[in-house]
């Protein structure tokens, strides 16, 4: 059997997910808030964190102090378009377009178009489909595009005893996919989570951005909802 990638074993661990969710759900916080929240030793809750860091999921930074002594270190989750020069979600968004450009050599994929999603085509879209592709592939997903083009399909899903006891686990990888698609920097945005038949169907809604009211803050509760309709037929991501 093949090795798990780095990133699923990174997110299979409960004890870092529960991190993840504290710092998506709370913002900003110190090792030992950060510790005392998902019930951890400081210096197991800094190892986590030290994982997650290095996988690009959060983020580290010294608290901004004008006073001598040595500044606490503030930790949050990775969002936005990180334009730090080599920063891991940089090389992220730059290593999942060399290997998809590369199986495109390789391989004779799906005709131009019909690997849409949301209406979206060009340069910008692709290399967005690229890296969630990439990044769901390392996170140990199978997703599809469905048949109408506006929604993303994830099967049986590999966290999904994880699920059973802590429901919260969906927001956290829902959010982190909308950070992929918002760091690739194109016009596709994941705006909804639709728990059709958590863990073995979910859906995630895509739209085309137009204007910034068109996106939906990923803090806002009505973002994950349970769908009673069932999910259209799929083709692959790509």
């Amino acid at each position: 059997m093949a090795a798990q990638p780095p990133s699923y074993k990174t997110l299979a661990s409960l004890s870092r997910m529960n991190l993840l969710y504290q710092l998506q759900s709370r913002g900003t916080m110190t090792v030992n808030d950060l510790a005392e929240a998902a019930g951890l030793h400081h210096n197991t809750a800094r190892e986590h964190l030290d994982r997650l860091i290095n996988e690009g999921f959060v983020t580290c930074a010294p608290e901004p102090r004008d006073s001598k002594g040595r500044p606490k270190m503030l930790y949050s989750a990775a969002g936005g378009v990180s334009t730090e020069l080599g920063s891991i979600r940089s090389r992220k968004i730059e290593a999942a377009q060399q290997r998809a450009d590369q199986l495109r050599r390789m391989l004779p994929l799906l005709p131009a178009g019909q690997s849409a999603l949301a209406g979206c085509t060009g340069p910008a879209a692709q290399r967005q489909l690229d890296a969630l592709d990439d990044h769901l592939d390392q996170a140990g997903f199978d997703a599809s595009i469905a048949e109408n083009g506006e929604q993303l399909n994830l099967r049986d899903c590999p966290y999904s005893e994880m699920v059973k006891e802590h429901p919260e686990v969906c927001g956290v990888h829902y959010r982190l996919i909308q950070g992929v698609l918002e760091q690739a920097d194109g016009p596709l945005r994941a705006v909804g989570l639709n728990l059709i038949d958590a863990p073995h169907l979910c859906v995630i809604d895509v739209v085309a951005r137009q204007t910034a009211s068109d996106v939906v803050p990923v803090d806002r509760a009505p973002g994950i909802t349970p769908a009673i309709s069932t999910a259209s037929r799929a083709q692959p991501l790509r």
